[in-house]
């Protein structure tokens, strides 16, 4: 008990930094949409990345080398590296396969029976398949994503709630009339919660493996 309480403390303080950076990102995004700066910058069109939103989709694998530099140095490195990128890299795939079944608008251009089932299916299991390969760094990652990501949930349901007119809660072109709380499941939950979650841990498993090649490992933990 006390070694897994130890492991949750060092896990927690190497992802307060990355989440809070990724915390105030998020609100400078939303505080631009809201004041209606650049539109280059801060387009609160659904579905509309820009610069900035780029930059948060970067942070994820670019956290990942971060935490994964770390791990190896403390003797937490991956028992092999093959392995490693290889569940990572199917991860990868899946993942992208992923995206065209439950992310909108690419969800709304098919009509495929079960889609986001399957889809959210896929994501599961590529995020799962990190821990077979590298379990300390998909662990860290797991937590690095519900940190980022419960902040955008709450920030997007109050956005819905009270019509705010950014991207959090505009919806894409042709997306299905529905209640507050389905909509919010498909648009915010589900792609928040699992989406971005299995791309987090993927893409951070995957870059993390690589740059683990290139670290002198350290003594395993006592």
């Amino acid at each position: 008990m006390a070694e897994n309480t130890g492991t949750q403390s060092s896990i927690g303080r190497l992802i307060l930094g990355p989440a809070l950076l990724t915390l105030a990102l998020t609100l400078l995004r939303l505080v631009g949409e809201l004041s209606h700066w650049s539109q280059t910058w801060f387009n609160p069109a659904s579905g509309q990345v820009g610069p900035l939103g780029a930059v948060l989709i970067l942070l994820a694998p670019l956290f990942g080398i971060r935490f994964a530099l770390w791990l190896a140095r403390t003797g937490e490195g991956p028992r092999s590296v093959g392995r490693a990128f290889g569940y990572a890299l199917l991860g990868a795939v899946m993942v992208v396969t992923a995206a065209f079944w439950v992310i909108p608008p690419f969800a709304l251009q098919t009509q495929f029976t079960g889609k986001l089932e399957l889809g959210y299916l896929i994501l599961t299991v590529a995020a799962v398949l990190q821990f077979l390969g590298w379990s300390p760094l998909a662990k860290t990652q797991l937590a690095y994503g519900y940190a980022a990501r419960i902040p955008i949930v709450v920030i997007m349901l109050l956005a819905r709630q009270g019509h705010w007119g950014t991207h959090f809660d505009n919806l894409p072109p042709g997306f299905p009339l529905m209640n507050f709380w389905p909509t919010s499941l498909y648009v915010a939950l589900l792609p928040q919660l699992l989406f971005w979650i299995s791309y987090t841990v993927v893409s951070g498993s995957l870059l993390g493996t690589i740059t683990a090649v290139f670290v002198k490992r350290g003594a395993p933990p006592s």
